[in-house]
């Protein structure tokens, strides 16, 4: 893939973001009924809810666009390890596709949406080792603390809502694209 490509594409990591934000605010808007302190960010997007295709439509497409992430990422990274990490990210952001996919009501919905955060959580374990193992400590080791916040946020707060836990762990997600981010810009500017 050229260098020039590969600059831009190092953006879409954070315009996955800004996608999944825009639709899941649409969201909300347009369903007065739901309540980030009751509701699961799924519920929005559930069969047989009248616009639930506003919903799934903006996670497919934010997982299309952080898959166009993944080249200026394997041109970011050099090692087997973070590579792996990678493919632990690529497996993550399928899971998110297929959240739009299978949306609440289906069968497979809940796996996915599991596996989604869980893969997640656990890429940011791995992306935190590569970077360490790159000669990038301090930014490997912010990314252990995301790894750490992350799964005992999940496992140890009493979440009010599955819709908190699910932001406060896209947040997380956020913060670790967008440093990878600057990583990136900064190595290849």
């Amino acid at each position: 893939m050229s260098k020039s490509l590969t600059k831009y594409l190092r953006y879409n990591g954070l315009l996955a973001f800004i996608i999944a934000y825009i639709f899941i605010f649409a969201s909300i808007l347009i369903n007065p009924w739901f309540n980030v302190f009751e509701n699961a960010l799924s519920d929005l997007g559930r069969v047989g809810l009248e616009n639930n295709y506003v919903f799934n439509t903006g996670l497919i497409l934010a997982a299309i666009t952080a898959l166009t992430y993944i080249p200026s990422l394997l041109d970011f990274f050099k090692s087997r390890i973070s590579f792996m990490s990678l493919g632990i990210f690529l497996i993550a952001i399928l899971h998110l596709l297929l959240i739009g996919v299978f949306p609440e009501g289906t069968k497979p919905h809940g796996f996915v949406s599991y596996e989604f955060f869980a893969l997640m959580t656990i890429s940011l374990l791995f992306i935190g080792i590569s970077l360490i193992a790159e000669g990038m400590s301090k930014y490997g080791a912010f990314f252990l603390l995301l790894f750490i916040l992350s799964l005992s946020g999940s496992l140890l707060v009493k979440w009010p809502s599955i819709a908190l836990l699910e932001l406060y762990n896209i947040v997380l997600y956020n913060v670790g694209v967008a440093v990878l981010t600057y990583l990136q810009r900064k190595k290849q500017p």
